[in-house]
């Protein structure tokens, strides 16, 4: 082996303060880049879900409401409401004013991500930045839901390195878990992965740590306890409600438990689901149809055989990881950070396999899966000595992300050559040139009439209502009230395909 094959050292401090300057500006860059469809575009990737966070932080910013969970529900702690009530009275209420919050938590998140890769693992910034590709340049339908505001899909991905950051903090610590098991619970993962690194270390039983472990536990708890007696104020069902108008769990721990489930029967299958369906959507190795994932486009993502490039290169890096690890009798401290990343990944995917029957159900429950991505490219790229090989896996992820790019770009070109129409602004539009104010509808199609139309039209469930203001408008105006139905009814009008206004 020649001097040659050998990974380099790193450059000198000046060149290395400016290939920081260079990757945190291109990570910025392609961060807004892949957002920014779904952020300005208000009907590319939106649903009824997040008009109620939307809808939720309206009544906030106007001093209706004190939401403290998502509406209709004891669990999904409101943040993204709380971000974007400020938002609102700066800007005004729409998609974008909800959604830019999101984005500054994508940004946060991966430059958090390229300093402590940096500084606790010891990568030069140009290396980090290419570990972190798979949250930076994800496919589309991932990147749309990193700025999905249905309360709980990119906020766990930035507890995440915020935890590592402040283990030695405890009452911070346990302040930010708190806030973030309330919000999602898979925020679980972070200690735990703590304390299978801590143990890898033999850091375990360290009195500093048993310490700080307490003191982190104690702090949780009052964050715990103040959200709890703050329960019997809050706005549960939207304005002028009180969790007594609840019908749910009395606590997020309740309905976790009522939401699990566990069958080891359908173990296997569901390791070969989650490496087939729910990897292959997060990672964009499964071609698919954009609307498939709730984008308005006629656009795909995927390629026929890049799931294959990719399952190849990690398993190459997991191959040279467990070659250069395994033969210590301890997990180094440089690599601690890169295993915490990779057990956090691994304990959600266990956790979808085995407390959801087989990986059932959708996608975003295993969205922190992708830190055992992160986490092993991280790992391998800080153990490799081999210039070969480290260039060939480069390689392979410069493959991956530069079809996830094209698949960003033609969305682009649909967008900026004009953007689809929705079938839901065009039931708006239909209500608007009507003068119809009240409605009912099923879901999907209530709230999101209702915010996008920023309750000039109210629009209440007939199945899943969350909003009891709404329910009431509709009841005192029930003879100018439509029923917006996908079949047919007698008497109906068709306004748009398939979507028919009735008498209610």
């Amino acid at each position: 082996m020649t001097a040659m094959d050998v990974v380099s050292d790193r450059p000198a401090a000046p060149a290395l303060r400016r290939e920081r300057i260079v990757v945190a500006a291109i990570v910025v860059l392609v961060v807004v880049a892949r957002s920014a469809v779904f952020v300005f575009w208000p009907h590319a990737q939106f649903d009824s879900d997040q008009a109620v966070l939307g809808l939720m932080a309206k009544h906030l910013s106007e001093g209706r409401a004190f939401p403290l969970f998502m509406y209709g529900q004891n669990y999904i702690l409101g943040v993204e409401a709380w971000m974007a009530a400020p938002m609102f009275l700066a800007a005004g209420v729409s998609v974008a004013t909800l959604k830019l919050p999101l984005l500054a938590v994508n940004l946060a998140t991966a430059l958090l991500l390229l300093t402590l890769l940096e500084r606790d693992a010891g990568l030069r910034p140009a290396l980090a930045g290419a570990a972190i590709l798979p949250f930076v340049l994800p496919p589309p339908s991932t990147a749309a839901m990193f700025v999905d505001a249905s309360g709980t899909s990119i906020e766990p991905f930035l507890y995440i390195p915020l935890l590592w950051a402040t283990r030695r903090r405890p009452i911070v610590f346990g302040v930010i878990f708190a806030i973030g098991f309330l919000q999602r619970e898979f925020t679980l993962f972070a200690p735990l992965a703590l304390i299978v690194v801590a143990a890898a270390t033999g850091d375990v039983f360290a009195r500093e740590n048993r310490r700080r472990a307490l003191t982190a536990a104690a702090a949780a708890a009052g964050v715990y306890a103040a959200v709890t007696m703050a329960k019997p104020y809050a706005s549960a069902f939207g304005p002028d409600t009180s969790i007594a108008e609840l019908h749910a769990p009395a606590n997020n721990l309740l309905d976790l438990v009522r939401r699990t489930c566990v069958d080891l029967g359908t173990f296997a299958d569901g390791v070969g689901r989650f490496l087939s369906v729910h990897w292959g959507r997060l990672l964009g190795t499964s071609p698919a149809p954009l609307w498939e994932f709730g984008i308005e486009s006629r656009g795909s993502q995927g390629l026929p055989g890049l799931g294959f490039l990719l399952a190849a290169a990690m398993l190459f890096a997991v191959a040279r990881v467990a070659i250069a690890t395994l033969g210590a009798r301890r997990l180094r401290r440089d690599q601690a950070f890169c295993a915490y990343l990779t057990v956090v990944g691994l304990l959600t995917a266990g956790a979808v396999i085995v407390a959801r029957c087989g990986a059932q159900g959708p996608t975003r429950y295993a969205l922190l899966s992708i830190y055992a991505v992160i986490g092993i490219s991280a790992w391998y790229l800080a153990t490799e000595r081999l210039r070969p090989a480290r260039n060939a896996w480069l390689a392979a992820m410069a493959i991956w992300a530069l079809v996830n790019s094209v698949e960003h770009g033609r969305l682009w070109v649909e967008y900026l050559s004009g953007a689809p129409v929705s079938a839901k602004q065009q039931i708006i539009d239909q209500l608007e040139a009507r003068h119809i104010q009240y409605a009912t509808a099923d879901y999907w199609l209530s709230y999101y009439i209702s915010f996008l139309t920023r309750e000039s039209i109210i629009v209440t469930p007939n199945d899943f209502p969350r909003i009891g203001i709404h329910i009431r408008a509709v009841q005192a105006h029930q003879s100018e009230a439509v029923r917006i139905a996908r079949t047919p009814c007698a008497g109906g009008e068709e306004v748009v395909a398939g979507v028919y206004f009735c008498r209610p």
